[in-house]
């Protein structure tokens, strides 16, 4: 396997494997303490926004839902057959990141800007495979095959001729 077809394995995995240290690390303070520390809101109105939105989101348990739904994401990221889902799950959680970080904290963060540009990365190279996750309901094949064909049954990642083994759609 060439360096660039294994190159979105290996995006999918740090983008994985940074969804669950970060999500771990709101349940386990130990986790927390060997992260470092987030950067400061730029400025005095960004901090009032930034401590104004946390409190909202400490206090209603909606960051604890989010931070479970990071983990769930790396985890879909990490394994092959269900990358598409990790993807888009990701996607939504990286982009609500991205604003707050730019509109309410007012920083260009480069971590949380790598890590977009990585989800963007396999959204792109995954892009034929999402056809998948309706037909089938698998995201196995991103950016490996052509997808279903216009029957959709046979062909792609669709088809009921692949061997069960493949652990991706049909098998017989």
């Amino acid at each position: 396997m060439g360096a660039m077809k294994k190159l979105p394995c290996i995006v999918a995995l740090l983008l994985g494997v940074a969804f669950i240290v970060f999500g771990v690390a709101y349940f386990v303070p130990a986790v927390k303490s060997i992260l470092p520390a987030p950067t400061p809101p730029n400025g005095e109105e960004a901090g009032k926004l930034t401590a104004a939105f946390f409190t909202g989101l400490a206090g209603s348990g909606y960051l604890g839902v989010i931070k479970a739904l990071e983990i769930l994401a790396g985890v879909l990221l990490i394994m092959k057959c269900t990358r598409g889902w990790g993807v888009i799950l990701s996607g939504a959680i990286l982009f609500n990141i991205f604003f707050v970080n730019v509109l309410i904290m007012n920083l260009w963060n480069p971590i949380v800007i790598a890590m977009v540009l990585a989800g963007l990365y396999l959204a792109w190279v995954g892009r034929k495979g999402f056809c998948c996750l309706a037909c089938c309901g698998s995201g196995e094949c991103l950016g490996t095959c052509g997808c279903c064909n216009k029957d959709g049954q046979s062909g792609g990642c669709c088809s009921t001729e692949k061997p069960a083994s493949t652990g991706c759609c049909g098998g017989k």
